[in-house]
């Protein structure tokens, strides 16, 4: 199978099962531990990358609700083929045989009710050199693992500038606030306004040229953010013309302006306070849910709504998320808006002009 790195703009072409589970920590960002990562194929020959989704192994008593979700996000987004990965959930029986067999049987009588196939069912109990895999269908099928950090995905995402986690936890790490008295000496200025901290200009243009200089900055490798600016982009990102704006950056996912305002809105949900920083996570979430980075995108929104429950754009990009609306077709939608009105944003510095 063909399947994409997280930054989205590189395809590997995975061959053998080997291969396939080697390349999974690459493919998420994070060594994965007693998972199920589901591999959605498209297209009548089934070799167009669909859906990869990543869920823990479920606890007796949830096998059924759990197949019959993984099997229903990918029947409402038109797959025709499903490679699942087992990673962990205990140690082979004594004739060699795969753990969570039984989950297995009822994820594929799941997705043949969805009409979904499934093709290839594999199992390693982690993704390090030398692990033993196997097959659940073929009892003869099998292997050792190469060394993860020598494969193709590896390459291709450390070319492309991604870092691959030891484990989720430390991938959340990413979204942790910055430091107390910080946030808190912010927060309190915010509190202290009683207007935007422009005067008299009018506020969405002094957003939308704040939250350029700090595109230009971050571009320019600045990574200190002061609590002027700090304050000036929370209150930038809290005008909806602004957030529109900020949106419209999330595609063509290879353009430079995505890459830099996504790493822009991942800064700004560390150096903002709450509730502010959710506009932040919610900008970041959309973003990796457009170039289909699937993991980041609920992370991210997950700590958006954990920050402010009630946030308007955190529930709609849940819903999208829940729905399974494919990643491309969200992509397409901002495309066709960025059609439909120039972009107010760039990488353009403050007063410069093509």
């Amino acid at each position: 199978m063909t399947t994409a790195t997280p930054t989205g703009r590189t395809k590997v072409d995975l061959k053998d099962p080997a291969d396939l589970l080697a390349a999974i920590p690459y493919i998420l960002g994070f060594h994965p531990e007693n998972s199920v990562v589901v591999f959605g194929q498209k297209g009548p020959d089934r070799k167009r990358q669909g859906l990869t989704m990543r869920v823990d192994l479920p606890p007796p008593g949830l096998e059924i609700d759990q197949a019959r979700d993984l099997a229903a996000r990918l029947a409402v987004t038109d797959h025709t083929g499903a490679t699942v990965a087992v990673v962990g959930g205990g140690p082979p029986n004594p004739a060699g045989r795969p753990p969570r067999r039984r989950f297995l049987r009822r994820l594929e009588s799941s997705l043949a009710e969805n009409g979904i196939p499934l093709l290839h069912s594999l199992w390693t109990p982690s993704i390090t050199e030398g692990a033993r895999w196997r097959c659940y269908r073929d009892q003869d099928c099998g292997g050792v693992l190469p060394d993860p950090r020598k494969s193709v995905a590896a390459a291709v995402t450390a070319g492309e500038g991604h870092i691959t986690y030891e484990s989720r936890a430390d991938l959340e790490r990413l979204f942790a606030a910055g430091p107390p008295e910080t946030l808190a000496r912010r927060a309190g200025i915010l509190t202290g306004l009683g207007g935007p901290p422009w005067g008299n200009s009018d506020p969405v243009e002094a957003g939308l040229a704040e939250v350029n200089a700090a595109l230009a900055r971050v571009e320019r490798g600045v990574e200190a953010i002061t609590d002027e600016q700090a304050v000036r982009l929370a209150w930038a990102l809290s005008l909806v013309e602004v957030r529109d704006a900020c949106l419209l950056t999330a595609a063509p996912v290879d353009a430079p302006l995505a890459r830099t305002a996504e790493a822009l809105w991942l800064r700004l949900a560390r150096e903002l306070p709450e509730p502010e920083s959710a506009e932040a996570l919610c900008l970041k979430a959309h973003a990796a849910y457009v170039r289909g980075d699937l993991t980041i995108a609920n992370m991210a929104l997950a700590r958006a709504r954990e920050v402010d429950p009630e946030h308007r754009m955190a529930r709609l990009l849940a819903a999208a998320l829940d729905g399974m609306l494919a990643p491309a077709d969200v992509a397409e939608i901002v495309l066709r808006q960025r059609a439909d009105e120039p972009p107010a944003l760039s990488l353009r510095p403050p007063g410069v002009t093509e």
